[in-house]
């Protein structure tokens, strides 16, 4: 079994969508869409997400809190791995193991998070397609303010594991 090219593209385009991707998020993420988490740019190449500034992400030293950036980044890393489980006959088990950050400086206004690694999802996808056996995977995504400096860095661990569907 192996990844549908065609459902995979669909579905990108269907999370791509911002409207759709509102719903999605006050449904399935509230805490995403009260903070204003929004995806700007998905591809089976990378994914961006944006955070605005101000009081909804905001920590009380006037900087954005680092859990929401986490979760903009978490997102960057996540949204392709969900994709793929959309787009395939078997059910995919996927989850966080492991999450490392890096606060390069204080984080304030608007925020993008861009993963540019997801092939690495894919390849970690389609093995545990082939071998029923869970892989992990490490998704990058870096955070910078709008004048381009680096904020914050994140490496997710991912694992996944494609079982039977019931």
């Amino acid at each position: 079994m192996s990844i549908d090219n065609l459902k995979l593209e669909k579905e990108i385009k269907n999370l791509s969508k911002p409207l759709r991707f509102r719903i999605f998020t006050i449904l399935k993420m509230p805490s995403s869409a009260f903070v204003g988490l929004k995806i700007i740019q998905f591809s089976n190449e990378s994914c961006t997400t944006s955070l605005p500034g101000g009081w909804r992400t905001q920590n009380p030293f006037r900087s954005m809190y680092w859990a929401v950036q986490g979760m903009a980044a978490e997102m960057t890393t996540g949204a392709f791995p969900f994709a793929i489980s959309r787009s395939i006959s078997q059910n995919l088990r996927m989850y966080v193991i492991g999450v490392e950050s890096d606060f390069i400086r204080r984080a304030r206004g608007k925020i993008v998070f861009k993963c540019s690694n997801l092939f690495d999802a894919y390849n970690a996808i389609e093995e545990t397609l082939k071998t029923k056996e869970p892989v992990n995977c490490d998704l990058i995504s870096t955070g910078k303010d709008s004048s381009g400096e680096v904020v914050s860095k994140w490496i997710f661990r991912w694992n996944f594991l494609a079982l039977e569907r019931k």
